[in-house]
């Protein structure tokens, strides 16, 4: 049996803190949306917080992994059943 469970949080800031933390790299925008697997309109997107829908934690462990940062975001929290 499979069970889901989706949660989204706000986080305010986060494309501001992601912006910051690309500019402070030593990779191109190129470089870092290669490893990271999307677009450079999706990367903007995310830098201006205008997604349709949702960040993945998925894609947002990979762009920490890729910047070298950690933006403490967690999902971990009780499930009630």
């Amino acid at each position: 049996m499979r069970i889901r469970q989706v949660k989204e949080v706000e986080i305010e800031g986060l494309g501001e803190r992601i912006k910051q933390a690309r500019l402070n790299s030593s990779k191109s925008l190129e470089q870092i949306c290669d490893e990271v697997g999307v677009s450079r309109t999706y990367w903007y997107d995310v830098e201006k917080e205008t997604l349709k829908g949702a960040l993945s934690i998925e894609n947002l462990r990979k762009i920490e992994q890729v910047l070298g940062v950690d933006f403490g975001v967690s999902l971990e929290g009780n499930c009630e059943i």
